[in-house]
């Protein structure tokens, strides 16, 4: 054991420079990985914030009808076991406000909010001019209003406001409130009151659109078991319980995919560390032949060789490691510096290097010098003492033990990989790629050796010996392929992938999108409201306006569903049982195609109508059932002639379940929607909606600019933190790659003196390095970008449950830039030698 430590001692002293680079790839990679994992320590809870202040709560329970007393009693007994929760309620509901002065005949349509003492759970109410929320300025029939309500109906704060049969007094302007992204359109400003004094109101009568909810607040560990229980209770009634984390809510679903992302970076990561350790070994033990021949003549066994080196692997990666967390104390110091001023999601979040985080980096730094390190080791037990008297290359029978001890690192590696993604899943697919393009990578280089092999003929010096220097023994064509293409492989793979993330979350809150809504639009006014949104000087952008119904499914015949009257339809029809807004159109908007039969060109006086395609799965309808539709009283029969894929979150023209064939319902009694892009400036906005009341008292506004503001404003955080560990990835990614490539320099630094003291020039030396490199470096990188597509298919689909994008600029400016890096790297790597004597580097070696 002494022999072993002492030995470990006297080569990490005379070998320091050589082990350096694994001791900088061990820090680089640990470094990246603490502060990585800290960094998404801080913005998951910065995310859980935003998340649950979308909501205002941990779990939301809601229903659009009277709380029965057995909701509450099991509502209440499954609050009690839970245990820790807290809770408020709610009830919100759209109706018009309008001046208590009468003389005044303006009215707005609004949101209002009546909140109990304990509102928000989370996060808080903000009024105008710093003024402070408590529950106490709205007692007493008090209210607190939007701004764009005072313009809109001409108050201001301490006049008076009618809602129903109520007066209240604004007593201040709300400019943000928790819980206003709960998932449904904003059908105008908002008004809050107190709960108590809503029943004055008189708005909560027999028809009345009011929801009522309760927001309740616990300990994190018990949110999914309290949804999911309560879910079950509830499945037979018209209560819908939800966790700030549901998947049913597309920021919540964003927020997964983010932190999916953020843990698939910090794998990669570790995997681009092993690459380099497992490179710099490698090189390591050529460089130590002849050592290790002179120890087995002096009678040291392979083992205790092997025991030396670990233990150097170790003790350098222990190092490293700790280093690596330092580096990563000093890069997330410098955060808070870099953001200065930002509003950012990364400027929210408190910063350092948890606990958590650094063990992590120091035990997965160690753990990665041992396993990447492991497989050339086993080289050591191949080099004889005879070595040392001619050279020649080391020839391996079958290696049992090898092939042993490179299944046991495949699966810790499998095991390593699906810890830091905290899924089996992405551990298995990430690794089964790896692995699968390291074989490809392998058989390039054979495939490279056979293909260049004619030119070594060549006239050309240095294009011969470029040939001659990929194919001779000992060469470090498939070392370099391996490194390089895996690590093109992955960089490339998180460039796309984080090019997906970014364009899923613009498709989503794209800037075009409409933002007002007008309902109730009637027949006769079509012509004078199209006038007047044409008008350049209301502000209002594209528009179009639609014909709507309502109508209730009441009979479905098919050939799989039968369904007779509106019993049988809410009992057995799955979603066919609520009562739907349609339209008539003869064309497809640019979110819809047909998946299934064709779309009408024109109008008929055939009854025809095309639905969607999740609800036609749902309810097994296909094309040629016939149903039956009561619209407005009357009973209709169209026959399905076409199934439509509808993108939801592109509906820029409003989304519709059922279309019908223009014809038969263009003189039934209708009314119009217009979606539109309205003004930018609130007031702006404030002047067109009374303009538009002015003209049109019967239309409503449905106002959805600020929930649109909200999701834009949390998908730019999270957008942001995702460049930056992309960045971060990179970054540590060509420091790899580039300690990869100059690991290979001790060979070429030897060969380039011999080639100066038998008469080459700098000019050929250069040309020879950057024509062998240049190759390597494009088929790396062709062959990494390949698999990048692979890659990028399987987490795409898998991990992240995004749609499959393959980005040609990203793909080819890999290619591109991994030869120009690799040729760079190549010639730099020789610089000492073409711009010095070889003198030096022949007595050195």
């Amino acid at each position: 054991m002494m022999f072993v430590l002492r030995m470990a001692v006297r080569e990490t002293r005379s070998s320091w420079r050589r082990l350096l680079f694994f001791f900088i790839c061990i820090a680089i990679g640990v470094a990246a990985i603490v502060a990585l994992r800290s960094v998404i320590q801080s913005v998951r809870g910065v995310f859980g914030a935003e998340a649950k202040s979308l909501i205002a709560a941990d779990v939301l329970i809601g229903t659009s009808r009277d709380w029965t007393a057995a909701a509450r009693q099991t509502i209440d007994r499954r609050l009690s076991d839970a245990g820790g929760a807290e809770r408020t309620e709610t009830i919100e509901t759209p109706t018009m406000v309008r001046p208590a002065d009468r003389s005044r005949p303006v009215a707005k349509m609004a949101e209002l909010r009546a909140v109990q003492k304990a509102f928000p759970l989370y996060g808080r109410v903000e009024l105008q001019g710093g003024q402070s929320y408590t529950h106490a300025l709205l007692e007493g029939h008090g209210a607190l209003v939007r701004p764009e309500l005072l313009t809109s109906i001409g108050v201001k704060v301490g006049d008076e406001i009618a809602i129903g049969q109520a007066t209240f007094t604004i007593r201040g302007l709300v400019t943000k409130e928790p819980g206003r992204g709960m998932g449904e359109f904003s059908l105008g400003p908002r008004v809050i009151i107190d709960y108590d004094d809503l029943s004055s109101t008189g708005l909560l009568g027999f028809g009345s659109r009011a929801r009522r909810m309760i927001l309740v607040k616990m300990p994190e560990e018990r949110v999914e078991s309290l949804v999911l229980t309560l879910r079950e209770d509830f499945k037979e009634e018209f209560i819908n319980t939800r966790s700030y984390r549901s998947t049913e809510d597309q920021v919540g679903r964003d927020f997964d995919r983010a932190e999916n992302y953020l843990s698939l970076v910090g794998l990669i990561i570790v995997i681009l560390g092993g690459i380099a350790v497992s490179s710099v070994t490698r090189v390591f033990i050529l460089q130590k032949i002849r050592s290790i021949a002179v120890l087995k003549c002096v009678g040291a066994r392979s083992g205790q060789i092997i025991a030396v080196y670990i233990l150097q692997v170790m003790t350098l990666g222990l190092a490293g490691s700790l280093l690596g967390v330092g580096m990563a104390q000093g890069a997330i110091a410098a955060i808070p510096l870099a953001l200065g001023s930002s509003t950012s999601i990364l400027a929210q979040a408190r910063y350092g290097v948890t606990w958590s985080a650094a063990v992590q980096g120091v035990g997965i730094g160690v753990l990665v010098s041992l396993l990447f390190s492991a497989v050339p080791l086993l080289q050591v037990r191949f080099i004889k003492p005879s070595l040392l008297l001619r050279d020649e290359a080391t020839r391996r029978r079958n290696d049992w033990t090898g092939i042993g001890v490179l299944a046991a690192v495949s699966l810790a590696l499998v095991a390593l990989t699906a810890w830091q993604a905290s899924s089996l899943k992405v551990g298995v697919v990430v690794c089964t790629g790896f692995a699968g393009l390291a074989v490809v990578l392998h058989f390039a280089g054979r495939a490279l050796i056979a293909l260049v092999a004619p030119l070594a003929g060549s006239r050309s010096f240095p294009l011969r010996h470029a040939v001659l220097h990929l194919s001779r023994p000992g060469n470090q064509t498939r070392v370099i392929l391996l490194a390089v293409g895996l690590g093109a492989f992955f960089i490339v793979g998180v460039r796309s992938l984080q090019a997906s993330l970014l364009s899923e979350f613009s498709i989503q809150v794209a800037a075009d999108a409409p933002d007002m809504f007008l309902l109730d639009i009637q027949r006769g006014q079509v012509d004078g409201m199209r006038a007047f949104l044409g008008d350049p000087s209301h502000g209002a952008g594209e528009f179009q306006l639609i014909p709507v119904l309502r109508a209730r499914v009441v009979g479905v015949s098919g050939r799989e569903t039968n369904l007779e009257g509106v019993d049988e339809v809410r009992q057995k029809g799955a979603s066919l049982g609520r009562e739907f807004t349609i339209t008539y159109r003869d064309h497809l908007e640019a979110n819809e195609r047909v998946v299934e039969g064709a779309f009408w060109s024109g109008p008929s006086p055939d009854l025809e109508v095309s639905i969607e395609r999740a609800i036609a799965e749902r309810s097994r309808i296909h094309v040629g059932d016939t149903m039956r539709f009561d619209i407005l009283g009357r009973s209709i029969s169209p026959r399905v002639t076409s199934i439509r894929d509808v993108e939801w979150r592109e509906s820029r023209n409003g989304g519709f379940v059922f279309v019908f064939r223009p014809g038969v319902l263009d003189q039934a009694p209708q009314t119009f929607v217009a979606p539109l892009k309205g003004p930018a400036s609130p007031e702006d906005r404030a002047r067109f909606q009374h303009d538009l009341v002015e003209r049109f008292p019967n239309v409503s506004v449905i106002d959805v600019h600020e929930v649109l503001e909200t999701i834009r404003d949390v998908m730019s955080k999270v957008t942001l933190a995702i460049t930056v560990v992309g960045g971060l990835v990179l970054l540590s990614g060509v420091l790899i790659l580039i300690g990869a490539v100059a690991m290979t320099k001790f060979q070429r630094v030897y060969e380039a003196a011999v080639f100066k003291t038998l008469g080459a020039n700098t000019r050929t030396i250069s040309r020879m390095l950057l024509f062998e490199y240049g190759v390597l470096g494009s088929l790396a990188g062709l062959i990494g970008s390949l698999g990048a597509i692979v890659l990028t298919w399987g987490v795409s689909r898998y991990a992240l449950e995004i749609p499959w994008r393959v980005f040609a600029g990203e793909h080819i400016a890999g290619v591109v830039l991994t030869a120009i890096l690799v040729a760079s790297i190549g010639v730099a790597s020789s610089l000492d030698v073409l711009k010095n004597k070889p003198l030096a580097t022949l007595r050195a070696e």
